[in-house]
C-alpha cells in the first residue's frame, strides 16, 4: 500500500519565480501557493505583477493567508537590474528552497541592451546565469538532509533547432530572431549541465524543463509578424497551468531530487538533442558567461559551500 501524498508538499518553503507576472509563471505562482509555499514573484511591470499577486490571493482565499505573495520588479534582460534584484533577495530571504527561472522572450529583430547585450541572450541566459549564481547562499542555507534546494530553468523543445556559434553567442554576423531563441533555451540546458557538475547534489540539485507550447502571450511583442506566429502557436497550445505542471513539480518531486542537471518532459527525463548533450562546448559557455557578466562563477560557488559549512 503506498502513502498517500504530501497535502501540502511545499509547506513552509520559499520560492523565487520570474516572469511571474503572466503566463506559465503566474500558473506556477499559483499552484505553489495552494501547495503550501510563500513565493516572491519576479515581474518587469509593478502594476501587472501587483494585480496577478492580489488576483491569486483572491482566488485562492485561506491557502494564501499567513503566506502572502509578494513581488520584486526587475528588467532581467539589464545586468544591473538582475544584480539590484539579487541584492534585494539576499537582503530579505536567508533561505530560498526553490529558484524558478522562467523569465524569458524572443526578439525577431536584434535588439541590444544598456550593457551592450542581445537581448534575446541576455534575458534568456545570462539573467539565468547571474541570478543564480547571486543566490547560491540562500539556496544553500535552505537545504536540509534528503531535501537538497532546487534551481529549475525553463527551456523548450526548440533547442532541438538550436545553431550555437560560441565566437559569436550574440549572433552580431548573421542575426535571427528564431535561431537566436532556439540557442537560448540550448544555453539554458547547457547552463543546467554546467551547474549540476559544480554542486553537491545533496545541497542543490538543478533542472532544466520544456513545459510545451503554451498559450500565453509570448512573441506577441514582435508586431504584426508575431501576432501571426501567436494564433499558429495557438493551434497546438496548452493552458499556462498545464505548461507550468512540470515547473511545479519539480519543486518538490522526490524523483527530481536524485539526479541533477537533467531534461524533463511531462513529469519524465527526456534525452534532450545530442547538442544538448556536448558537454564540452557547455563548459565553454560557462567560461564565456562568467567573462561577459563580471562574475568569477566557480568561485562564487566555492563561497557558497564554504559559507553553507560554517
Amino acid at each position: 500500500m503506498t502513502n498517500a501524498p504530501t497535502p501540502n508538499p511545499l509547506e513552509g518553503k520559499t520560492v523565487v519565480v520570474t516572469g511571474a507576472s503572466d503566463g506559465i509563471g503566474k500558473a506556477a505562482v499559483r499552484a505553489y501557493v495552494a501547495a503550501g509555499a510563500s513565493v516572491v514573484m519576479v515581474g518587469r511591470n509593478e502594476a501587472k505583477t501587483a494585480a496577478a499577486a492580489h488576483a491569486i490571493m483572491s482566488d485562492l482565499g485561506d491557502p494564501a493567508r499567513g503566506r502572502p505573495i509578494t513581488w520584486e520588479i526587475a528588467d532581467l534582460s539589464r545586468q544591473e537590474a538582475v544584480h539590484d534584484l539579487a541584492d534585494r533577495l539576499l537582503a530579505r530571504l536567508p533561505r530560498i528552497d526553490v529558484l524558478a527561472n522562467n523569465a524569458g522572450a524572443m526578439f525577431l529583430e536584434r535588439q541590444v541592451t544598456p550593457d551592450g547585450f542581445e537581448r534575446t541572450f541576455a534575458l534568456n541566459h545570462l539573467s539565468y546565469f547571474t541570478l543564480t549564481m547571486r543566490l547560491l547562499v540562500p539556496l544553500m542555507a535552505s537545504a536540509q538532509p534528503g531535501a537538497p534546494a532546487r534551481v529549475l530553468s525553463v527551456s523548450s523543445r526548440a533547442h532541438e533547432n538550436a545553431h550555437p556559434v560560441l565566437d559569436d553567442l550574440q549572433l552580431a554576423r548573421k542575426f535571427g530572431g528564431w535561431t537566436q531563441y532556439a540557442n537560448s533555451k540550448l544555453y539554458n540546458i547547457w547552463f543546467t549541465r554546467a551547474l549540476a557538475r559544480r554542486l553537491d547534489p545533496s545541497c542543490v540539485v538543478t533542472q532544466s524543463l520544456h513545459p510545451g507550447v503554451v498559450s500565453t502571450r509570448f512573441a506577441t511583442n514582435n508586431g504584426r509578424v508575431g501576432r501571426l506566429l501567436r494564433r499558429v502557436m495557438d493551434v497546438v497550445s496548452v493552458t499556462p497551468t498545464q505548461g507550468a505542471d512540470t515547473l511545479v513539480w519539480l519543486a518538490h518531486a522526490p524523483e527530481a531530487r536524485n539526479g541533477s542537471g537533467e531534461y524533463w518532459v511531462k513529469r519524465r527525463r527526456v534525452i534532450p538533442s545530442r547538442t544538448a548533450r556536448d558537454d564540452v562546448r557547455a563548459e565553454q559557455l560557462w567560461t564565456t558567461t562568467s567573462q561577459l557578466t563580471g562574475l568569477d562563477a566557480d568561485q562564487l560557488i566555492r563561497d557558497a559551500m564554504s559559507h553553507a559549512v560554517a
